[in-house]
């Protein structure tokens, strides 16, 4: 890969870069970054019992918990590259 792009959805949803639970509606743009960048790098949207890990299928409004790898996604990448 060379390069690759990625749009972030503005017109439908709102982001912020310093989250709190006062924050009503907006996501953190770093985890949402980091999740995109995760789909890259060839990951895929993980669904059930894994909400902890990045490649969590569904963003948590205003949580920040997304903007580091968890061991899963790591193991995920290391299982691809």
């Amino acid at each position: 890969m060379r390069e690759a792009d990625v749009r972030f959805d503005t017109a439908d949803h709102d982001f912020t870069n310093k989250p709190t639970a006062s924050c009503s509606n907006k996501y953190d743009v770093r985890s949402v970054g980091t999740h995109e960048a995760g789909h890259v790098f060839g990951l895929k949207d993980i669904y059930g019992a894994h909400d902890n890990l990045t490649m969590c299928g569904s963003s948590i409004l205003y949580s920040t918990r997304a903007r580091t790898l968890a061991k899963g996604d790591v193991l995920g990448l290391r299982n691809i590259y």
